[in-house]
């Protein structure tokens, strides 16, 4: 065993060649170090990239593609994950970290959110904005004053009588993201009376 500042080699007769036993050819070992990760990641349809924040041994912070590189940081669905971090230039070994993609937040908006229609008048829509892969339906508390249906993301309410109705609409929670609903409050006035009548 050769001894070199702080460092231990063995030398291999065969090869010739003297190999660090331990933190390698007067190199710093990373395997004790602080890694911080970034924000966590939901599910949205494309690859992401989990952020390290930083990588710190004792009070010297380490600089990303100088003194170490990252492997494994990647995903697109949902899960666990493990990336690397690879010691580099003055620096070497490697950390393990666990890391994952969960549940995206599904959401549904409409917009209007309220409808003034006319008894026997013309239907009135709402479009929808949607985040999510889920069904969605839409619900009216009173089908007596107004009906409700779904094409897409455009809802249509057709007015029946006079009165008031809240539509609720639903998105349906999936294996990617969570469910959601929004309300359009929905008002069906009288018909104006025919001035001609009885005429």
């Amino acid at each position: 065993i050769q001894e070199d500042t702080g460092v231990e080699y063995a030398f291999d007769e065969i090869s010739g060649v003297w190999t660090a036993q331990n933190s390698g050819n007067g190199k710093t070992g990373i395997t004790g170090a602080t890694v911080t990760l970034g924000s966590a990641l939901t599910y949205n349809g494309s690859e992401q990239t989990k952020a390290v924040s930083s990588v710190v041994i004792g009070t010297t912070t380490l600089t990303a593609d100088t003194d170490y590189t990252v492997q494994g940081n990647k995903g697109t669905e949902i899960g666990d994950y493990i990336m690397y971090i690879i010691g580099k230039g003055s620096y070497t070994g490697i950390i393990a970290e666990s890391w994952s993609i969960g549940q995206g937040v599904g959401s549904v908006s409409a917009s209007p959110d309220s409808l003034t229609l006319t008894e026997g008048g013309d239907a009135g829509t709402s479009a929808l904005t949607v985040t999510g892969d889920g069904e969605i339906t839409a619900e009216s508390s009173a089908e007596d004053v107004a009906t409700v249906a779904v094409s897409g993301t455009t809802v249509t309410v057709t007015p029946v009588a006079e009165g008031s109705a809240t539509v609720t609409v639903t998105l349906a929670e999936t294996e990617h993201y969570s469910g959601g609903t929004d309300t359009i409050s929905v008002t069906v006035e009288a018909a104006a009376e025919d001035e001609n009548q009885g005429e």
